[in-house]
């Protein structure tokens, strides 16, 4: 009688483990997937919001480079934990390529750029 339940037991686990592995899969992927969000996105966004700071900040050139590499930091560090706070990726990946360009605009408009 216990060989068999012991069978009966083995025979549900491969159900079971294929089940966890698709869903521990897709659950990598999303996170991997947050994980470029993070990096790639947050240091694009960072880089042209340290950018615009430095030339709308009303310090001289040095001190107003100086504090805007000096947040980066802390803005980087902000929309790490914030890429992961958010529910939907969809809505992370539309929200930092919508304030980078926004912010890229202003700087190249503010620049002279085009």
């Amino acid at each position: 009688m216990h060989s068999q339940s012991l069978d009966a037991v083995t025979t549900n686990r491969p159900k079971n483990t294929a089940k966890k592995r698709s869903v521990s899969l897709s659950y990598r992927v999303a996170v991997f997937l947050r994980f470029v969000v993070a990096i790639i996105g947050g240091y694009a966004f960072t880089s042209v919001l340290i950018s615009l700071l430095a030339v709308l900040l009303p310090l001289n050139k040095l001190d107003s480079v100086l504090l805007t590499t000096t947040l980066s930091v802390f803005f980087y560090c902000c929309v790490f934990i914030w890429v992961f706070a958010v529910k939907s990726l969809k809505t992370v990946w539309i929200t930092i390529l919508l304030t980078t360009g926004g912010q890229l605009l202003a700087l190249s408009l503010i620049k002279d750029w085009l």
